[in-house]
């Protein structure tokens, strides 16, 4: 016999590997990229699978987002991942969360829920948020809680504490 037609509204649209990219005066501002795009009628929102974005400075990429889900809303490019959510900055810091709003108008990500953002050793983590893309400012508003802002006993007081503990400290004569 044939298969019952499956529950829910059915896609007006699907696309494979679907791309939106956002450009100000010729300049790539990011790229979204997702393996599967549904377009449903009469929404906006377009239902987005395994969502990849990259943001750029000066045509320059300065930080990377992966998540499981999304959903865009193609006229004013707001952007909602959820699931795994993972922001990874070209200088190494990172965020890990599982509910992300990116606001095309302001540039910057916010949520609710639980975040854990890591810059070198140091380790924050706290209930929503409200950051821009390349992580330069994080605020986290509830429940924070640091870990490992601690100094370890081998790493010298003087070490800058955002340099990793692995690499050579700027050249100031013999060590």
């Amino acid at each position: 016999g044939a298969d019952p037609a499956p529950a829910g509204p059915r896609p007006r649209q699907e696309l494979l590997d679907y791309r939106l990219t956002e450009t100000a005066a010729g300049v790539r501002n990011w790229v979204l990229t997702s393996d599967r795009m549904l377009r449903f009628a009469g929404r906006e929102d377009l239902e987005l699978t395994d969502v990849h974005m990259d943001f750029y400075r000066a045509g320059e990429p300065f930080s990377t987002l992966d998540s499981d889900s999304g959903r865009v809303n193609p006229r004013t490019r707001a952007v909602h991942v959820w699931g795994t959510v993972d922001i990874v900055t070209t200088d190494g810091r990172r965020l890990q969360t599982e509910d992300l709003v990116f606001d095309n108008v302001t540039g910057r990500i916010t949520n609710d829920v639980f975040n854990r953002f890591t810059r070198g050793t140091d380790v924050i983590t706290g209930y929503g948020l409200d950051a821009t893309p390349d992580l330069a400012y994080v605020e986290i508003k509830r429940e924070v809680a640091a870990e490992g802002a601690d100094q370890p006993a081998d790493q010298p007081a003087d070490q800058p504490a955002d340099q990793p503990a692995d690499q050579p400290a700027a050249a100031d004569g013999p060590r």
